[in-house]
């Protein structure tokens, strides 16, 4: 099965030399996907929110990390997988953290504003924007 990731759409990202770090959405589950920065094409290494706890185990993480190594095409140094397993690690709390599932993609433009006043005054304003559906087959 094939997955893209639209970059525009996703949580955050970030690059430690010549591995990318990407938090998405996968199959609508949070996922930390690791990429090599330099070679488009490449496999990537992912890791879903449902296997977050398995990572806690410092010997998971140095087998996966290992495997990492192998699925990104990089030389499986003892450097090169520290360096992955603590990418890993590191990012296991944002995984967490981050929303469940993406924001909704909004419409361009505004249809409008509401505004929230007491006595007059303004307490609160935002524009009226609506959820972009995409197309619908009936």
């Amino acid at each position: 099965m094939a997955v893209s990731i639209d970059l525009r759409r996703a949580h955050e990202s970030h690059v430690f030399g010549e591995i990318t770090q990407i938090y998405t959405w996968v199959n609508d589950e949070r996922a930390m996907v690791l990429l090599p920065t330099h070679r488009k094409g490449a496999a990537w290494y992912i890791v879903c929110e449902s296997a977050l706890y398995k990572y806690d185990d410092p010997h998971y993480l140095a087998a996966q990390a290992r495997k990492a190594c192998d699925v990104l095409g990089m030389t499986e140094s003892t450097d090169t997988w520290f360096k992955i397993a603590t990418i890993i690690h590191d990012g296991l709390e944002t995984l967490m953290r981050m929303p469940s599932s993406q924001p909704p993609e909004l419409h361009k433009g505004s249809f409008g504003s509401m505004q929230l006043r007491g006595d007059g005054q303004l307490i609160a304003a935002q524009d009226i924007r609506l959820e972009d559906e995409g197309a619908s087959y009936g």
